[in-house]
């Protein structure tokens, strides 16, 4: 089996976690609260348990040299995206509480749930260290940069955040373990093992319980405005595709199929959450999620195959 083969399958095997979640809450075997208590076991336990997990390796020169291409493909990619993102809002016609989360729908996805799945799958243990450094930026911007974008000039925004959340927190000490002269001791690297590896289907399973809370006249009504799937395409397709040129460079197929990868991944449903905390449409959101989540079972194969065709 090829490496996009295998990716399509764990994919559609992660869009089945989704359908289950769908379904669990739907006939009430997942009440509301589900939510989110499912948002705080993965964002507090199980993925600062992956990252911590995968970040104990020993450096080398070559780690460190991809390291710090990755950061530099960060910079550009969420560099790319709010561009994107902020034309896309400019150029369009959407009422007040549409714009701010439309734009950050373009501009964010869900890079610590499926990127992190993703990455996994495809390149094991060095792809969701690879995935945890590509992402700090990411994870600052979405406590700080993402919250403006919904909230706009009605909320402030509380600074604490960028320092004080489970993905940054995490990573400071991934780093620390890196540099240190010795690792987890095995019974705990084994415990982070067992809990990190709860975060690819409990997130599915959130999404698909974000997406029972929509009714199906909803749906529909929503999955016939442009704006939904424009973003949908600027998300899955416009944006990865800046990426490309950089096979050309001397970087490796694993840190450039971490970032064009990474970056490909459906609208972060953190913005329907923020969207419902400061006023934002969160069915329009919602929807955006769903038909992202859902389309990028292939597009994000395809996407690899490109990589390995062009590499």
């Amino acid at each position: 089996m090829t490496g996009s083969a295998f990716l399509f399958y764990e994919m559609l095997g992660l869009l089945v976690i989704g359908f289950i979640g769908f379904t669990a809450r739907k006939v009430r075997i997942l009440p509301v609260e589900a939510n989110r208590v499912l948002t705080q076991v993965i964002l507090y336990i199980t993925l600062p348990s992956l990252i911590l997990y995968a970040m104990d390796i020993n450096l080398s020169t070559e780690i460190m040299f991809e390291l710090l291409w990755l950061i530099g493909l960060s910079i550009y990619a969420m560099a790319v995206a709010i561009l994107v993102g902020r034309g896309m809002r400019r150029s369009a016609t959407l009422p007040e509480n549409k714009q701010g989360v439309y734009e950050g729908l373009i501009v964010f996805g869900n890079q610590g749930f499926i990127g992190y799945a993703v990455t996994f799958y495809l390149f094991g243990e060095i792809g969701v260290l690879y995935t945890a450094i590509f992402i700090i930026f990411y994870l600052f911007l979405i406590w700080s940069y993402a919250i403006y974008l919904v909230a706009r000039n009605y909320q402030k925004i509380n600074l604490s955040l960028l320092f004080w959340n489970p993905g940054i927190i995490a990573i400071t000490l991934g780093l620390v373990i890196m540099l240190l002269p010795f690792g987890w001791p095995s019974p705990v690297s084994s415990l982070l093992l067992t809990l990190g590896q709860l975060t690819m289907p409990l997130s599915m399973l959130l999404i698909g319980s974000l997406l029972a809370g929509l009714t199906s006249s909803t749906c529909r009504k929503l999955m016939t405005s442009k704006y939904v799937w424009l973003a949908v395409l600027a998300k899955l397709v416009v944006i990865p595709v800046f990426l490309l040129p950089f096979i050309y460079l001397p970087v490796s197929m694993t840190v450039i199929g971490v970032a064009i990868l990474v970056t490909a991944t459906p609208s972060a449903p953190t913005i329907t959450m923020y969207a419902e905390k400061y006023g934002g449409d969160t069915k329009f959101a919602a929807v955006i999620v769903a038909a992202g989540t859902i389309l990028c079972v292939l597009t994000i194969p395809l996407l690899y195959s490109l990589i390995v065709w062009l590499s």
